[in-house]
């Protein structure tokens, strides 16, 4: 089998001659590691703007954003290739330059109100996120207005020339999916708000909670369908819902205000005969039955040191979901042997590859992750993921 053509018959529950094998990203350090460097990074072109352009290097560094995340994803699927990953997910990230800290650390803004600053990743931009400034409904109606508006023309332009260029680079060599890193519904929202406003208003005024959910989740599902249009089959929602000792909120709570959002997506992907998956870290297992009721095709994560019984996992949802993930970013991937990962990969094959629909994956990325562990991970897939499983 082709890369799409694995990937789609685990989406779709079935056994394909051999689990895929994938990861959420490539951090650009070690897209760097397996590519090589480029002779000028993300840093040296900010600081070149700033020095020739001094008054106007904001807006400057604004319109340049697109072209660094399109190189940026662009590298990560090549790596991801050459390694020898069946699938590797890209997406646009609706950032826009707002101008430094005091320690000269570049800050970013996005459409949701959200402030992040830019960590060097080994001259790389690596957003980390700060802040909401939608910390009223009077700031929610100007997003929002920007969101039906002004912003939604803008970013469906761009995620459709976003995924053409990309695609038609590398979809001879792996399969590409769309991921909504950054722009997942729910952290959009609450990120946004602000997680004090936020949890205040699902007390107080749950209506309104529900409201933002919605307005972004129309927001995204007119983004997917400008991926589409482009050639994009398979989503990526990410929506990190629990921590390590469980949901956020309660299911009941994500039924109510998160559902009827998440519906309008996967309902959206369906319609064109897409698949949708869901991300999230932490202990999922509470939601399974909401991740279900949703309406989407696949669970990707299943965060081994979060507790996640992916026998369980299996048993529960294994006819309804494609299980991707249940590999350790913590040590595994990070600080393991080559025993340690091949250990890691022949225990997540056996326990969620019976029968097909399982993808295996790194449970999330980070910069301190191995290149090497990575290979070994696609090794052991490869060694121990042929259909029939003989483990």
């Amino acid at each position: 089998m082709e890369c799409r053509e694995r990937v789609l018959a685990a989406l779709n529950l079935e056994e394909p001659d051999r689990v895929p094998c994938h990861t959420i990203l490539i951090d650009a350090n070690n897209s760097d590691e397996i590519l090589g460097k480029p002779a000028i990074d993300d840093f040296d072109t900010l600081n070149q703007v700033k020095q020739n352009n001094p008054d106007g290097w904001i807006e400057e560094i604004s319109n340049l954003i697109e072209g660094i995340e399109t190189t940026v994803f662009s590298r990560c699927v090549e790596a991801a290739a050459k390694i020898g990953l069946d699938v590797m997910q890209v997406g646009i990230i609706p950032f826009y330059a707002l101008g430094e800290q005091e320690d000269e650390t570049l800050l970013l803004g996005d459409i949701y109100g959200r402030v992040w600053s830019v960590l060097n990743n080994e001259g790389n931009f690596n957003p980390y996120y700060i802040y909401g400034t939608t910390t009223s409904k009077e700031k929610w109606r100007e997003v929002r207005e920007n969101l039906e508006g002004p912003a939604l023309d803008k970013y469906k332009k761009i995620a459709k020339k976003f995924f053409r260029r990309i695609n038609k680079r590398h979809k001879d060599k792996i399969y590409i999916i769309v991921t909504n890193d950054y722009l997942g519904t729910f952290e959009a929202a609450s990120q946004g708000l602000g997680w004090p406003f936020y949890a205040r208003m699902v007390r107080k005024d749950p209506s309104f909670i529900k409201e933002v959910h919605t307005v972004i989740a129309q927001f995204t599902a007119e983004l997917y369908k400008s991926y589409m249009d482009a050639g994009a089959e398979v989503f990526v929602e990410s929506g990190d819902l629990a921590y390590k000792t469980g949901p956020m909120m309660s299911p009941k709570k994500f039924t109510e205000l998160v559902l009827p959002g998440y519906k309008i997506i996967t309902d959206t992907v369906h319609e064109r005969g897409g698949k949708i998956v869901l991300h999230s870290d932490g202990q999922i297992t509470p939601l399974l039955d909401f991740i279900v009721d949703c309406g989407f095709d696949g669970l990707q994560s299943l965060e081994p040191t979060a507790g996640v019984d992916l026998a369980l996992v299996k048993k529960k949802v294994g006819d309804k979901l494609c299980l991707m993930g249940n590999i350790d970013i913590a040590h595994v991937l990070t600080y393991g042997t080559k025993e340690e990962v091949f250990d890691a990969v022949k225990f997540a094959i056996k326990t969620g590859g019976p029968g097909g629909g399982f993808i295996v994956s790194a449970a999330n990325m980070h910069p301190a992750v191995k290149v090497q562990n990575l290979r070994w991970m696609v090794e052991a897939t490869r060694k121990f993921g042929n259909y029939p499983l003989n483990l």
